[in-house]
């Protein structure tokens, strides 16, 4: 199982008694076995006066984007040493494969998944943020699962007022399995911890949490705890507070996208195992169909080579090694694919095989990577592509009525390496069904 991402803010004091208590302080501890312990400096003498933080979840990731104001509450210099906690990961899944984090710790830098382009600026300014690695196992029950800190400072003057933001981008925890043509992904959760603010100075003076969907249904967005605290306006989750001595019943849960089942079955009849075939999707308590029962028209295809043909109908078998390619010169911005379902209903999702998908050729050939669809000529919005061969699924928000075209035009795209041709290998249309089909699953 993959580990909680739980990313909140670490800041603690050396002093032994503190406002607001906290549970992250280490009794004087200084080293752990080979590592010096990481050991926050001064932030007894600083008051968090305002905390913005707002999160915008994705379906794969979330943007994080935290704003502070702290205030030196002396009349001295004080220069803070606090750090960002990251959680210790076992899988390259979870981090980028060129800066792996060691499980003991002794890594000097790590880029895990959860934490990703991390900034720190002070009064607009970047700061430095140190990796600084945590002995395993930790023998403080609220120091389990942090791989380590990125450590930065701050200098003070008295009574100086300084605004700091910290960003990052926050992969998920979720799991994911199958058996046979059945699958199965386990909700996507977000943690955030502000309960370790309760080590600074006073309570935190005024506070909003902004948790907002981007590029999810909004009804997927749900606050698993703590009760009561989030309101819902509009489309977001909103949390204004004032004077908030933060405990750990204040930290938060997110499920960003709900669980979700799937059952590849005969598109005709779902009872059988037989092609065509489609996706039959539970997500929460709502059934949809991904399906390929379309015709498909494309502005420009690039000849056949051989055996090997582009055509736009190879779209239509996700699975398969072939995929279509525009013939136009250039890149292929500006080239189109036109889908005409065969049975006209309302959209959920539409999912795509960006590129061509064979994996010695995927990076040689151009890719999408900024989608304009129109929905019946009439509804249009546009999508970002992330560079992967993997199948990449976006919601169709805010347009209910059945649709008769999809009309794909590419924007921008990643190049090839080698080959100035715009590729895509699969391409499938949800549709919602109005009851939970007949299926036996896979055993």
């Amino acid at each position: 199982m993959k580990p909680w991402s739980v990313l909140f803010l670490l800041l603690a004091s050396t002093a032994p008694l503190l406002a607001n208590g906290g549970g992250y302080l280490r009794g004087g501890i200084t080293h752990a076995g080979d590592l010096t312990a990481f050991e926050p400096q001064a932030t007894g003498s600083i008051r968090m006066t305002d905390e913005k933080l707002t999160i915008a979840f994705g379906k794969k990731e979330a943007q994080v984007e935290i704003h502070y104001l702290l205030r030196n509450q002396t009349r001295d210099k004080v220069k803070v040493r606090f750090g960002f906690p990251v959680e210790e990961v076992f899988d390259n899944d979870m981090i980028n494969e060129e800066r792996t984090a060691d499980p003991e710790g002794t890594k000097a830098q790590v880029t895990p998944k959860y934490c990703q382009d991390y900034v720190i600026t002070a009064r607009g300014k970047d700061i430095a943020a140190k990796w600084q690695g945590e002995k395993k196992p930790s023998q403080d029950e609220q120091l389990k699962g942090i791989a380590g800190w990125l450590v930065s400072e701050i200098s003070f003057a008295p009574g100086q007022e300084i605004p700091v933001t910290i960003r990052f981008r926050s992969g998920y925890v979720s799991e994911a399995w199958g058996v046979s043509d059945d699958s199965r992904k386990s909700p996507s959760i977000f943690k955030y911890r502000l309960s370790t603010a309760a080590v600074w100075a006073g309570t935190i003076g005024t506070g909003k949490i902004t948790l907002k969907p981007d590029g999810i249904p909004a009804g997927d967005l749900k606050v698993l705890k703590p009760a009561n605290r989030f309101k819902k306006d509009g489309d977001t989750w909103v949390w204004e507070f004032k004077d908030l001595e933060p405990t750990l019943a204040d930290d938060f849960e997110v499920e960003a996208t709900p669980e979700e089942r799937s059952y590849m079955r005969s598109a005709a009849n779902p009872a059988k195992s037989d092609g065509p075939f489609a996706d039959y999707i539970q997500r929460a308590e709502k059934w949809s169909m991904a399906h390929t029962n379309y015709t498909i028209t494309a502005s420009s295809t690039l000849a056949a080579d051989g055996d090997t043909n582009y055509s736009a109908d190879n779209l239509k078998n996700i699975w398969s090694e072939d995929a279509w390619s525009e013939g136009a010169k250039g890149a292929g911005i500006g080239e189109w694919l036109e889908v005409k379902p065969r049975v006209a209903k309302p959209l959920t999702a539409i999912s795509i095989v960006p590129g061509y998908a064979k994996s010695d050729l995927f990076k040689a050939n151009a890719r999408p990577r900024k989608i304009l669809v129109e929905l019946n000529g009439e509804h249009r919005f546009n999508v970002e592509i992330p560079d992967s061969p993997e199948l990449f699924e976006f919601p169709v928000i805010g347009y209910n009525k059945p649709v008769n075209t999809v009309k794909l035009t590419f924007q921008d795209v990643w190049k090839g390496s080698r080959h100035e041709d715009l590729c895509v290998t699969g391409l499938r249309l949800h549709v919602p069904l109005d009851k939970a089909p007949k299926i036996q699953p896979a055993r």
